[in-house]
């Protein structure tokens, strides 16, 4: 029998893992811990409500992270985005850090810094000085959280917590599509814009209403969008808008009908002219392929 239709994609929720709002350890992946992973369903497809601070320090881990093949090396870190699908295909032999953080609890400035990686999204490799500084920091936060609790355990925790993300934060930074390499208005428009279309991707549909929101002219915020990514608006609303249909099609049994609905589409049709557009395949095609 058919299993039922599976109408959302798993979301974890911050809540189901620490009242605390952070949950960190380091893990060895070994056969007993990807079973008890699998039989927990934490090893399956789905999304996180909170951000997911990666060090891997042992062998090497592909995840799939929104349909791209991501390979950590050791002493590499990944950050992942509340709200990204992602499932770690081959993670055998793999060892390292992972902090699982509520989105309110990081430093403003940090998560700034991961927003504004604008739209990609890569792991880093470490050098030595980094990779030990960083490690020191996950021993230290490890030891805290094991200690005898005491009225200030939760603040030492919280503190050392944005130290370990400040650390992987300098190293995005560093790179050249970060906000932090480019200081002009226009990068500081793009990623206004960015915040504004990962919210309202399934109510904001065109690009004057991003413009009124954002309370920019069409012409100016379209101009700074394309500037600084090489597309203009439309482009980035229909994939954001594309990237969470293939998420849908590909893990969940939703008509393209119940799709285009959940995201904000009355007309069903216009919505898959439009997938069929920017994908080059049909929303019922690339279904069909991507499960052959």
């Amino acid at each position: 029998m058919k299993d039922p239709k599976q109408p959302v994609i798993p979301v974890h929720h911050m809540d189901s893992l620490s009242p605390l709002g952070i949950e960190f350890g380091y893990a060895e992946m070994t056969d007993d811990y990807e079973k008890m992973m699998l039989q927990s369903n934490k090893n399956t497809i789905h999304r996180d409500d909170y951000y997911l601070f990666l060090f891997l320090k042992k062998a090497s881990a592909v995840f799939m992270l929104d349909f791209e093949e991501i390979q950590l090396q050791e002493d590499s870190i990944i950050f992942i985005r509340p709200g990204q699908v992602h499932f770690a295909p081959s993670v055998q032999g793999a060892g390292g850090w992972l902090l699982a953080i509520d989105a309110t609890l990081v430093d403003k400035k940090y998560k700034n810094t991961f927003e504004g990686q604008l739209f990609t999204q890569r792991p880093i490799s470490l050098d030595a000085p980094v990779a030990e500084r960083l490690g020191q920091t996950a021993h230290l936060l490890r030891a805290i959280l094991q200690a005898k609790q005491t009225a200030f355990s939760n603040d030492h925790v919280l503190n050392l917590a944005n130290v370990f993300i400040g650390i992987m934060a300098e190293q995005y930074a560093e790179q050249p599509d970060s906000l932090q390499q480019n200081k002009s208005r226009a990068a500081w428009i793009a990623f206004q814009f960015r915040e504004l279309l990962s919210a309202n991707f399934k109510t904001l549909k065109s690009p004057s209403d991003y413009a009124q929101r954002l309370n920019y002219s069409l012409s100016h915020l379209n101009e700074s969008v394309k500037n600084i990514t090489g597309f203009p608006v439309s482009y980035w609303i229909h994939q954001q808008v594309v990237l969470e249909a293939k998420r849908l099609l590909y893990h969940t049994d939703l008509n393209v009908k119940e799709i285009a609905f959940a995201l904000g589409y009355e007309d069903h049709t216009y919505f898959s002219r439009l997938f069929s557009k920017t994908v080059g395949l049909s929303p019922a095609t690339f279904r069909r392929k991507i499960h052959e």
